[in-house]
């Protein structure tokens, strides 16, 4: 029989098995919990323990990630399912809701510590790993249905942090950035795909699953990588970034929403992926332009660890909403 991705995995494409995901209707035991975050945790821990042993650039594997994996688990997950014009447009508001309110907390905080100039204690805490931790706990807890609308969030605050991001630590000119990257033309083909219900060839669409199912790892293990290179700075501050990202993310989110009477499945993934902590990126992105680097990596560090108690803690709340 021909294979398509109605049929075929990332998983069962690598020849593993594709983790079922819990029923929305049970209650989530310890267990169940721990089940869905080890895989996650074990993987970052791999690319932690890997940097003990080796010293390698990790330029070439962000590239790889940037320019092939993520634009095609991009196409590959907007094309499976078919994604409403406004879901994408409901997600994508929580996700800018999410973005500007921490924003506008750090700018508070930033203004009581009489420290407006830190540009970077922005980044880390108006955009979160929605990536590389939301991907695979949204898969494992919710399914392929939650893997899509992660996706969609995903794709939301990438293009936030290509745009808003880059200008925060760049300044002018960082709003052609965006145009630079593939993402933006695979979240433009993906969704133009959808809602004109293209279905790709299978080679096509197997290739693309291939190619999307090395992300999850390969983000996974970088993070670990990332973490062992970097050292904390400033703790007080580094902490209260940690408080805003994941905190601060959460509240919003869940006002969001409560106040849209937004339910069911879109609505845990916007919570889940508002509450993770700082994405890898924003490190890259204030290494690149100069911007209070250290710092930046300080927080990620921080709110990465604080991550392996909020995350749990979380998922066993996310069963009774």
């Amino acid at each position: 029989s021909t294979l398509t991705p109605q049929y075929i995995t990332p998983l069962q494409a690598t020849g593993g098995q594709e983790p079922l995901p819990l029923d929305p209707a049970e209650d989530m035991s310890i267990l169940s919990i721990i089940t869905i975050i080890f895989p996650v945790f074990c993987i970052i821990g791999a690319g932690y323990l890997f940097g003990l042993f080796r010293k390698v650039s990790l330029e070439p594997v962000i590239e790889i990630l940037l320019y092939l994996t993520i634009p095609s688990l991009v196409i590959s997950s907007l094309t499976k399912d078919k994604i409403l014009l406004s879901e994408f447009g409901v997600v994508s508001l929580a996700a800018l809701t999410v973005v500007l309110g921490t924003g506008a907390i750090s700018f508070i905080y930033l203004t009581i510590v009489k420290k407006r100039n830190i540009r970077g204690f922005y980044l880390p805490t108006m955009f979160m790993n929605s990536g590389n931790m939301a991907f695979p706990l949204s898969l494992l807890a919710f399914g392929e249905g939650g893997l899509t609308v992660a996706v969609i969030y995903y794709v939301s605050i990438s293009i936030f942090v290509y745009t808003l991001g880059i200008y925060i630590a760049k300044g002018r000119g960082g709003w052609s950035e965006m145009f630079k990257l593939p993402l933006i033309y695979a979240a433009s083909t993906g969704m133009a795909l959808n809602m004109y219900d293209v279905t790709l060839p299978p080679f096509i669409a197997s290739t693309l699953y291939l190619l999307g199912g090395a992300t999850i790892p390969l983000m996974l293990i970088s993070l670990g990588y990332r973490l062992y290179t970097t050292r904390l700075k400033s703790f007080r501050m580094s902490m209260s970034g940690t408080l805003i990202r994941i905190t601060g993310g959460f509240l919003i989110a869940y006002a969001f929403v409560t106040v849209l009477h937004i339910d069911g499945l879109t609505g845990k993934i916007i919570i889940l992926s508002s509450s993770m902590p700082s994405a890898v990126i924003n490190f890259i992105v204030s290494y690149r332009y100069r911007v209070d680097s250290d710092l930046v990596a300080s927080i990620i560090a921080m709110s990465t660890l604080a991550s392996v108690i909020t995350t749990p803690l979380l998922l066993y709340l996310l069963q009774f909403r």
